[in-house]
């Protein structure tokens, strides 16, 4: 998945491929610190940070099962482009020129970023230039500065004319495609130039929000005696970003290798398992950006099952951990020594998509109406999937933009179901345009043709509505939702055949509507779904040309949404991209689950630190053992 940070694909899309579990309990209340409040849909509370504060100290935090980081360069390649390598890994030791989430709410902290706010716009809207606030220093005393911002940008640069694949988040066009001049102003000032006007929330979200500044001074060579090289010569900015990234592909020097022990983040790496991914990092002692490293070091285990990562929570071996969701009914467990428990959505959406494209007995002539697609929403029972398969541990979601954790983007109209589970009014729209609904029986068609109260454009008489089905086995919870999903079809005569299939089989086969070889073999599909960018834009999901366009959705109206929310520079315009979309209904959205984390009680500090780890942020610079 693309993001301004990443966007990658996940089971539930809560975090990565095999995501992170699914979480969480009844809500109760939380920590009111600013990111934190607690919500309807939140679980378990984050309490006030303590006074006594005990410096040093060892912290054991787990990393995913299967998904050990390995690639600690701050250019990620899309084989490697995860949550796990990025936000839990690389940012330790190398800050983002912006910085999100602030907590847990999708919104920039300005107290992380190197700038103190958005951009300074002029010549019409084409040239940001953008002031450092001189907070990060590099760990051998040297300030970050525009250089630094440069040096990333030339060196990316390079690395995407050699091979598009060398950033998981180029979009072919886009950033750094449509700079025309990148310039430093002065020392802490730095100024891009675009081709053409773009929204400057857009660009904040997918193009600055990309720069990760890198050590010009101590980097900007292309060997490890070698001199520092010039990198504006294009020639030399690929030489550069060849050696970095042939010293990242050496994992095993990761904890030697002097380039990765310059860093402006609060910890360096000091050791890597190459048979494990296990990784331990020290305290960066000349830190100076946001929060204090009081723990001395932070030890990244590695684990082959989320059963041995609970464990280890249990037996204390972790100070901190996830809660997998096989693990829901031992909650009490946690809590009966004391754990601080606490959890809310992750900024992302779960879906269950059409194919527009599936030509079997019609179908993509029918899911081609919208008042169909409008009855299967209908036939989603969100209330009753909260309650029971996720045990109110979820939180509604009407579109690619839930309830919570609520964006400055979400539309007023999201926050309330626009299709609520009603079997009668699924049944009037089928027969108020024409269908003869057979409850539990074979729905058909029995008035075709285009008029107001006919069945639509291409759809034969005596055509039925049913459809082939597949959805990833794991996590579960996908399985009870689309059981669910199809036993409420059956209800007004639509028969779904399901099919499970691996995660990977249902992503790479069932998802690609614009190959011929699998156009007929699935009506609808159930994968997961995708994590958002604090710029939540459907760009490459919902359009026309869209790169995870999973079903083949066509709509020129939600196409030029889409396009005002990159191009306008009207701040409501991607509000009408959403609520276009969720009016749309390209796909039907389902409930996003609560991230559950759990922490040892002798662990304290900031409660934004702690909400933020439900949205794949560690930062345990804002952490401490207490005395």
């Amino acid at each position: 998945m693309r993001s301004g940070k990443e966007r990658v694909i996940g089971g539930m899309a809560v975090l990565a491929a095999g995501a992170l579990a699914l979480s969480g309990c009844s809500s109760s209340s939380g920590s009111s610190a600013a990111g934190t409040a607690a919500t309807a849909y939140s679980y378990g509370s984050i309490p006030a940070a303590s006074s006594s504060v005990k410096q040093g100290g060892v912290l054991h935090v787990p990393e995913y099962p299967g998904s050990a980081p390995n690639w600690i360069f701050p250019i990620t390649p899309s084989a490697n482009s995860s949550v796990y390598d990025i936000d839990q890994f690389q940012y330790l030791s190398w800050r983002t020129l912006l910085w999100s989430p602030k907590g847990s709410s999708p919104e920039w902290d300005w107290s992380r970023s190197m700038t103190d706010g958005k951009p300074t716009v002029s010549n019409g809207g084409k040239t940001f230039t953008i002031k450092l606030n001189g907070k990060y220093t590099w760990s051998d005393g040297t300030k970050v500065s525009a250089k630094d911002v440069l040096f990333w940008f030339d060196v990316y640069k390079a690395a995407l004319k050699e091979n598009p694949s060398n950033s998981g988040n180029y979009v072919p066009g886009q950033f750094p495609d449509n700079v025309t001049s990148a310039t430093a102003v002065d020392d802490q000032t730095v100024s891009f130039t675009f081709d053409k006007v773009y929204n400057p929330d857009w660009l904040m979200g997918t193009a600055f929000a990309l720069i990760v500044p890198m050590p010009a001074h101590a980097w900007s060579k292309t060997s490890a005696n070698g001199p520092v090289v010039d990198y504006t010569n294009p020639s030399n900015a690929k030489a550069i970003y060849d050696y970095l990234a042939a010293q990242s592909k050496d994992l095993s020097t990761y904890g030697t290798n002097p380039l990765w022990q310059v860093v402006d983040g609060p910890y360096k790496i000091k050791s890597y398992n190459t048979s494990t991914g296990a990784a331990d990092f020290a305290a960066n002692t000349t830190y100076t950006g946001e929060g204090k490293p009081n723990i001395s070091e932070v030890d990244l285990l590695s684990y082959t099952s989320p059963t041995s990562e609970f464990n280890d929570l249990l037996s204390g071996k972790l100070d901190f951990g996830y809660v997998d969701t096989e693990d829901w009914p031992q909650l009490n467990r946690l809590k009966t020594k004391n754990f601080n428990l606490y959890g809310l959505p992750t900024f992302a959406f779960n879906d269950m998509y059409f194919n527009f494209k599936d030509a079997t007995g019609g179908f993509d002539k029918a899911v081609n109406q919208l008042y169909i697609r409008q009855a299967f929403a209908h036939l989603q029972d969100e209330d009753a999937e909260i309650k029971g398969i996720f045990q109110n541990k979820a939180a509604p979601a009407y579109g690619p933009l839930g309830v919570v954790p609520k964006s400055p983007y979400t539309p007023a109209n999201a926050l309330k179901n626009p299709f609520p589970f009603s079997v009668d009014t699924a049944k009037q729209l089928l027969t108020g345009h024409g269908w003869t609904v057979v409850p539990n029986g074979t729905t058909t068609c029995t008035n075709p043709g285009t008029g107001a109260n006919q069945c639509g454009a291409g759809i034969a008489k005596g055509q039925n509505l049913d459809f082939t089905f597949y959805y990833a086995t794991t996590p579960k919870v996908i399985g009870q939702e689309v059981t669910a999903f199809a036993a409420n079809l059956k209800q007004i005569g639509i028969n779904a055949t399901l099919k499970t299939d691996t995660f990977n089989n249902v992503y790479s086969q069932e998802d690609d509507a614009s190959n011929p070889k699998n156009d007929n073999n699935w009506g609808m599909a159930d994968f997961g779904g995708f994590t958002q960018d604090i710029y939540p834009t459907t760009d490459s999901l919902f359009n026309t040309t869209g790169t995870y366009n999973e079903g083949g959705f066509s709509d020129k109206t939600i196409d030029a949404l889409t396009n005002n929310s990159m191009y306008s520079p009207n701040s409501s315009a991607l509000t009408a991209e959403i609520n276009g979309v969720d009016a749309a209904l390209p796909a039907i959205f389902q409930p996003n689950p609560d991230t559950i984390v759990a922490w040892s009680p002798k662990l304290s500090g900031s409660p934004d630190a702690f909400a933020a780890t439900t949205q794949t942020m560690l930062n345990p610079e804002d952490w401490y053992f207490t005395k």
